[in-house]
């Protein structure tokens, strides 16, 4: 039996009795138990002889969004849906009565209207020799959310093994294909046009599947403490390496006081999402749309919970209004010879760390990717020893 039952029985004992409420010298006065009933974390009912209920702790008022002289004398079956209140409700009561003890898990009502997924523990109890039954009710709705996460994230593993083995089976075939291609080209007989094609196919499916796979093996983040002079210190030759390569340069805009700031990170990781957007940032200039630089911006975004954000900054051919909802969807690009995975990635980086990324463009005239970085989220009863 749950302790809240029990309380609540030693609760209806002390009423019944009549002891003095205010008497220093009873053991378990009525009314200190009734206080330890409305701080426990599950909901508590005591219901009469005609099903009628005569004392709701606080946690019931909180679980069916109520105001506690709104439970007073309510009919149990109130809080019941009204599909149940038929066969389910009289069941429970039946079946408590029977074995003086009964457990289930039911969808209740709330009085607000909405509802919720509970598990009812009942029991039953005597007073002025009328049979009474105690209720405890616990939520068992976030549970139930948490088992939905764990199994969806069952099948994307499922879905990631399968994808490994696809990958295997296909890779070798491709592999073979290519090599052979590369060995014919230029033999006397062999038709270069397609030689070339079958090659920078076979190439374009390799990368596609190496993509794949690094998408489905990214590693899960491991944040820690990082001061945003770290991370600008470890992603600028990164991203200097990228720029370069393309014949662009970067203008940086920071000051001291943002340096000094402290975010929660996966450092590698942040890294590499920085990398792929000023990619893009770099791929987004050419011949109708001549650039020669980027910008890139660490800032306070003066927000409570982000110390700090990253924004890039070009100035190319910008995306057009009707795709800009789509380019973190994989395989989406408007890119010749691209896979559309990048900006996929870097959303999925930044959603694993709770941060934000936020895409602005303009047709013509580019495209701002900023970063909103998270601080420590933990409470200092996990962090620091207290005092």
């Amino acid at each position: 039996m749950p302790r809240e039952s029990l309380l609540a029985q030693i609760y209806v004992q002390q009423l019944q009795t009549g002891v003095d409420m205010n008497s220093k010298e009873n053991e378990q006065p009525a009314d200190v138990i009734g206080d330890i009933l409305n701080i426990v974390h599950n909901s508590v009912i005591l219901v009469d002889p005609a099903e009628r209920i005569f004392f709701a702790n606080n946690r019931t008022a909180e679980m069916f969004r109520a105001h506690p002289d709104q439970l007073k004398n309510l009919d149990f079956s109130e809080l019941f849906m009204p599909e149940d209140r038929e066969f389910m409700l009289p069941n429970i009561l039946l079946l408590t009565r029977r074995k003086q003890e009964f457990e289930t898990e039911i969808m209740l009502r709330c009085l607000d209207g909405g509802s919720f997924l509970g598990i009812l523990f009942c029991s039953v109890f005597s007073w002025d020799n009328d049979e009474c039954i105690a209720i405890t009710i616990h939520d068992s709705s976030k549970m139930k959310a948490i088992e939905r996460t764990l199994r969806h994230s069952e099948r994307v593993a499922f879905l990631g093994h399968m994808l490994d083995e696809i990958s295997h089976q296909v890779r070798n075939p491709i592999q073979v294909i290519g090599g052979l291609a590369r060995r014919m080209k230029g033999t006397v007989g062999t038709n270069e046009r397609y030689m070339d094609t079958i090659v920078r196919e076979s190439g374009r499916l390799e990368k596609l599947l190496d993509t794949l796979n690094a998408f489905i093996r990214l590693s899960r983040p491991r944040t820690s403490i990082v001061f945003m002079a770290e991370l600008f210190r470890v992603v600028q030759p990164r991203l200097e390496k990228i720029a370069v390569q393309h014949g662009i340069s970067i203008k940086y805009h920071y000051d001291e006081i943002i340096l000094s700031k402290a975010i929660l990170a996966d450092l590698v990781l942040i890294v590499e999402a920085l990398e792929v957007v000023v990619t893009n940032a770099c791929e987004s200039y050419g011949e109708k749309y001549p650039g020669d630089s980027i910008e890139l911006w660490l800032f306070d975004p003066g927000q409570p919970d982000c110390p700090g954000a990253i924004r890039i900054i070009d100035h190319g051919c910008g995306i057009k209004a009707e795709s800009l909802p789509q380019v973190t969807t994989h395989f989406f690009t408007n890119k010749t010879g691209h896979i559309g995975m990048g900006l996929t990635f870097a959303q999925r980086i930044a959603e694993e760390q709770n941060c934000q990324m936020e895409i602005v463009s303009v047709e013509g005239q580019g495209t701002n990717v900023t970063f909103f970085l998270k601080k420590e989220r933990r409470r200092p009863l996990r962090t620091e020893r207290l005092e």
